[in-house]
């Protein structure tokens, strides 16, 4: 007898037997699979070949099947129960029992103001998913994205230009003011033109890009800053700044880091503050997996919330 091998036979000859054995009409059937008349005709030769059997004989009206095929009804069905459940199925996934990690690319802006609100609403709904957090650094941002070594990126990212990738916008910050050791400066509790310029600044420029925003805003205006050190991180600032009395923009987002702090004080800038908008990226391979578009739909919702609150 011979047997039906996948590596050789119409798997789709399943899904017209599967029909065929429900329906036991030929036409039923076709109608059901959007199959006209003479290719549910030739499908049904291709399965009596496949088989060695006739598979369905007519008996009155209907499609009776023979002795063959209620022998492979049962595995049939569970063949194709099994790929719908697990290889097609769209259903809701089941996120409070997984322990997935998912890593995200920010900033320590980010991971400042926004991934305490992450992670709270993550546990929220999905106790068992755990959170990872790499820097951004764009060349490797985009082969991160590209080889799913990070799962989303959230922030400032004017440079990504590839086109596997999709972007969404989350929200726009509030914009950048100062914080000072200066004690004159933070005696008379205000910033002119004039003090800010002539004040001894240390710049942050992180391996994000928000600080370019308000360094090509000044330059636009012809307003420069003597920048007497460079450091990598804001949080830097929470020591630096005391000890030295130097001044320093921080975005506004970051102000609860710094408000009450001994010797620092912050104050608005003498300029009109540009803002940022800040996006979170994901590439398309990610675009329709389920888990990643509850992630995506996590963040956005909570970031846009934080907004609105």
């Amino acid at each position: 007898m011979n047997k039906m091998h996948p590596t050789d036979k119409d798997l789709n000859l399943l899904i017209i037997f599967e029909a065929l054995m429900e329906t036991r009409s030929v036409s039923k059937a076709g109608e059901r699979l959007n199959l006209s008349q003479p290719s549910m005709s030739h499908a049904l030769s291709k399965m009596r070949r496949a088989f060695d059997d006739p598979m369905f004989v007519r008996v009155k009206n209907e499609m009776q099947p023979t002795l063959k095929a209620l022998e492979v009804a049962e595995p049939v069905r569970q063949a194709l129960s099994l790929a719908r459940r697990q290889i097609f199925s769209r259903a809701a996934l089941d996120l409070r029992t997984s322990s997935r990690q998912f890593t995200i690319c920010m900033t320590d802006v980010g991971e400042t103001c926004y991934m305490p609100m992450v992670i709270n609403a993550v546990r929220n709904h999905a106790p068992g998913v755990r959170l990872r957090t790499v820097s951004p650094i764009v060349e490797k941002l985009e082969e991160g994205l590209e080889s799913g070594g990070v799962d989303l990126a959230i922030g400032y990212f004017p440079d990504i230009t590839n086109g596997g990738v999709f972007q969404q916008r989350l929200l726009r910050n509030s914009g950048f003011l100062c914080i000072t050791g200066d004690k004159d400066i933070a005696a008379r509790g205000e910033l002119d033109l004039v003090s800010f310029q002539t004040a001894l600044h240390i710049a942050v420029r992180t391996e994000g890009r928000s600080q370019e925003v308000i360094e090509k805003a000044m330059a636009a205006m012809g307003i420069h800053r003597n920048v007497v050190a460079t450091i990598p991180h804001y949080l830097g600032l929470l020591t630096i700044i005391p000890q030295t009395g130097l001044t320093a923009i921080v975005p506004m987002d970051l102000i609860s880091a710094f408000e009450g702090k001994e010797g620092i004080t912050a104050l608005p800038l003498p300029f009109a503050s540009p803002s940022v908008e800040v996006i979170q990226i994901w590439h398309k391979r990610n675009h329709e997996d389920l888990s990643h578009r509850w992630l995506r739909t996590l963040v956005r919702d909570t970031l846009q919330r934080r907004v609105i609150g």
